[in-house]
């Protein structure tokens, strides 16, 4: 057991941590012959919690120490802790590092399970998957010559643990276990020179997190309302829209409620300007059962995750794809290409430049019906409708489009009252409103 006792601990820990290991150690101490306790003392903040866990490395690895778990001082070991590790590696004796539920206990409070956390691991991609709130905790038994490989980083005041997880699930034989081995006590942490609170964590960690997610592949997983199970590309959790993705829901899921009301065309034909991860396409796909989805997206990042996105969720036959790599606007830069591309949808080409191509959806989707557009622009709104006027004259589908508030008395006084169309919903967001407008002859 390793604790670096740091400043304004040293009470606490006399009253919970050390009394916590003594309990454990005479009620079953599992699969070990001898438990000790490296009690590391920096009370004065001379050294800091890295530097005081890694000599206590050290010092288990010239001691010919096997195992060595990291308790801090304001946390407390449960009784069979020990016992209960011991069950994990007799059915899994290969694993280098065993980590449990994270438990908690507010001041004054009972010991509650962390809602929203993996009751397991696995891989390193299952670890990434969770946020790192979700994830492991440092109370957790690792191999010692596996531990000391690492290290802590003594240059971080912060977020040095959640470095060594990484390290450890990138290249040691990691899990975790629905076993309780500590309870974490909140609202604790040290005083003093190099000490941090939870929210200088989370900000440390964010980075990290999101630099980690661009060396591997991970999925996040959830259920829709109806069951299904959704899987989506991650790799900046501070994106809003797979941020909503890690909390288990779909973006922008109040307004997506409002289309089963206003699209009720059977096998409707969708149109998405602004597609971006394919949060909006997937449930199209699963909840308005249309006939084709037409998504548009420019940016090479989110194409990317659009074309994985939908291949993961087995949508490929209801989408065309000719809208990918597109800008969409009233159509003066586009570049047509004979040749037909995906789906044998025809292909716009873009400049010689190397931007994104500019294409009116008039020409775009030149004789394709179309019920519904969608409109996310991020400015452009009202360029995309005058390259749609052929089509949104011919069709009159459903609209719904992010408009910004600079553009929303063009929008609403000239738009609509040229085209004929009226709002019937509309939903606020930051720097957008979202308007859904029909046809002025619809009932």
């Amino acid at each position: 057991m390793i604790t670096p006792v740091g400043p304004g601990h040293a009470e606490i820990f006399s009253r919970t941590c050390g009394p916590s290991v003594e309990k454990a150690r005479a009620y079953d101490t599992g699969p070990f012959s001898e438990v000790l306790h490296y009690v590391m003392d920096d009370t004065a903040g001379r050294h800091g919690r890295s530097a005081r866990r890694n000599e206590a490395l050290q010092r288990a690895l010239d001691e010919g120490i096997d195992w060595v778990f990291f308790l801090d001082a304001d946390d407390r070991l449960t009784p069979n802790a020990f016992e209960a590790f011991g069950r994990v590696i007799a059915a899994e004796p290969g694993l280098d590092v065993v980590w449990g539920l994270i438990c908690t206990v507010d001041p004054g409070g009972e010991p509650a399970l962390r809602e929203g956390q993996p009751a397991t691991l696995d891989s390193r991609e299952d670890y990434l998957a969770a946020a790192p709130f979700h994830g492991v905790q440092i109370g957790g038994f690792y191999r010692a010559a596996v531990a000391a490989k690492f290290g802590f980083d003594t240059a971080m005041d912060t977020g040095e643990d959640y470095k060594f997880y990484c390290q450890l699930w990138a290249e040691a034989r990691c899990a975790k276990r629905p076993e309780i081995f500590f309870l974490n006590h909140r609202g604790q942490h040290s005083t003093g020179p190099r000490s941090a609170t939870g929210a200088d964590w989370n900000r440390a960690v964010t980075g990290m997190w999101i630099a980690e997610l661009g060396k591997a592949e991970v999925w996040t997983r959830f259920e829709d309302a109806a069951g299904r199970v959704v899987r989506m590309r991650l790799t900046n959790p501070a994106d809003p829209i797979q941020n909503s993705f890690l909390q288990g829901r779909f973006f922008d899921q109040a307004s997506l409620e409002k289309l089963g009301m206003l699209v009720e065309v059977p096998a409707p034909r969708i149109v998405d300007v602004g597609a971006k991860d394919g949060n909006h396409v997937l449930w199209y796909a699963r909840n308005l059962q249309p006939a084709r989805i037409f998504p548009v997206e420019p940016k090479p990042a989110a194409l990317e995750r659009l074309a994985a996105n939908i291949e993961a969720n087995g949508i490929a036959d209801l989408v065309d794809r000719r809208g990918l790599g597109l800008r969409v606007g009233e159509g003066r830069q586009a570049a047509f290409a004979a040749d037909a591309g995906p789906a044998g949808a025809a292909r716009w080409t873009a400049p010689d430049d190397g931007a994104p191509g500019t294409c009116a959806l008039d020409d775009l989707l030149e004789g394709e019906r179309v019920d519904f557009i969608r409109i996310d622009a991020e400015g452009a709104e009202l360029e995309v409708l005058d390259g749609a006027a052929g089509l949104i004259a011919r069709d009159r589908p459903v609209i719904w489009i992010a408009v910004l508030k600079a553009n929303a008395m063009h929008f609403l006084q000239g738009w609509c009252r040229k085209a004929g169309y009226r709002v019937v919903d509309s939903t606020f967001h930051l720097n957008t409103t979202h308007y859904f407008v029909v046809p002025k002859e619809a009932p």
